[in-house]
């Protein structure tokens, strides 16, 4: 007796338990085999994906880092037919879905310095199959920055966007007409103030990968250019300003030379803190940029001052050689900031040219 009444208690047990492990174990295994979450049948051809990218704004470029922070929709269209339907109304032209509903291509911005953030989405189904996909993201990006002509560069920000590896090879990307363009008020309350947006150009390409496999691959380069007019208020001006003090040693008496050595080394000090100053404003990079030239000839012209004072007074110290220190004070006037022009024009065709 006391057998039974064990037995039938672990068969209830049982019963009980079974449908919970059951539904538990089927539960995962239904959402991955669902057909409508795989990819759509690719029948021997590429699934084509319309892709467009809607710049709303670009918040901070850091050249010193290479990285610029962006804010847009990122857009993409392409054709389900199983999610076709025939519309019962008027008011049925268009359903709407949400994530993990349906298949949605992985979009990756590859060149990502961050996570890629996404505030909004949106999935719409027209009765065709058409499936119309936007998202708001907010994103890092790292781009490679071309500087030496800074800072009168314009530099190209790009954005690299691949399908997910694995669905590589059966995506095709394509661009229409009206994929990529800039919000209309861009230009009014972009935080940029160092630069001005001037176009946006996407292309598609086909990138290598693994096994000698390729990817399809969408680039959107956005055109910028620097507003130099800060650097040329705020650093070529105060450093000609310099320069030009310390030629004024070339009209003071010969013999004096105690104001003659104060003006120039007042004048080096002040171009040394003034670099110190300015150089937080400066990308840090392992090559000349045309303003490092610049402060570079700054230097030379502002030493070269101190060297001919020094010539001069040696030489005038001296009745038999005076008249020599007096010829070279009277060339000096003119050949230093002659060649200090000739020199400011070869290096801006060097860096500029």
């Amino acid at each position: 007796m006391r057998r039974g009444i064990v037995a039938l208690a672990i068969a209830i047990v049982a019963a009980m338990l079974w449908p919970a492990e059951s539904r538990a174990a089927q539960t995962p295994t239904g959402i991955a085999t669902d057909p409508i979450l795989q990819p759509p049948p690719y029948n021997g051809q590429p699934l084509d994906i319309t892709i467009g990218l809607h710049i709303v704004n670009i918040s901070s470029i850091d050249e010193v880092s290479e990285q610029f922070q962006m804010d847009a929709y990122l857009f993409a269209r392409w054709i389900d037919p199983r999610l076709a339907f025939i519309p019962s109304g008027s008011n049925d032209q268009e359903r709407n879905y949400s994530f993990g509903q349906i298949w949605i291509p992985q979009l990756e911005m590859i060149n990502a310095a961050t996570p890629r953030e996404r505030y909004e989405t949106s999935i719409r189904v027209a009765p065709d199959g058409t499936v119309h996909y936007a998202e708001r993201c907010k994103v890092g990006l790292s781009s490679k920055f071309a500087l030496r002509r800074f800072p009168f560069d314009r530099q190209s920000l790009v954005i690299i966007i691949h399908p997910f590896l694995v669905d590589g090879p059966h995506i095709r990307f394509r661009l229409d007409d009206y994929s990529t363009w800039t919000a209309s008020e861009f230009e009014s309350y972009s935080s940029l103030a160092q630069w001005k947006l001037t176009a946006v150009q996407p292309r598609i390409e086909v990138a290598p990968t693994y096994g000698r496999r390729t990817v399809p691959e969408a680039r959107f380069a956005i055109s910028v250019q620097r507003r130099s007019s800060f650097y040329l208020w705020k650093v070529f001006l105060p450093l000609l300003l310099m320069v030009f003090l310390s030629w004024a040693v070339f009209w003071i008496e010969a013999s004096d030379l105690s104001n003659q050595v104060q003006v120039a080394v007042t004048t080096i000090l002040t171009v040394i803190a003034f670099a110190f100053a300015i150089s937080a404003t400066m990308p840090r990079l392992p090559y000349l940029t045309y303003i490092d030239a610049f402060f570079l000839e700054c230097y030379i012209y502002v030493f070269l001052a101190v060297v001919e004072l020094m010539t001069v007074h040696v030489t005038h110290r001296s009745e038999r050689s005076r008249d020599l220190g007096l010829e070279i004070r009277k060339y000096s006037r003119w050949l230093i900031p002659a060649s200090f022009v000739v020199t400011n024009l070869i290096i801006a065709e060097h860096f500029l040219g």
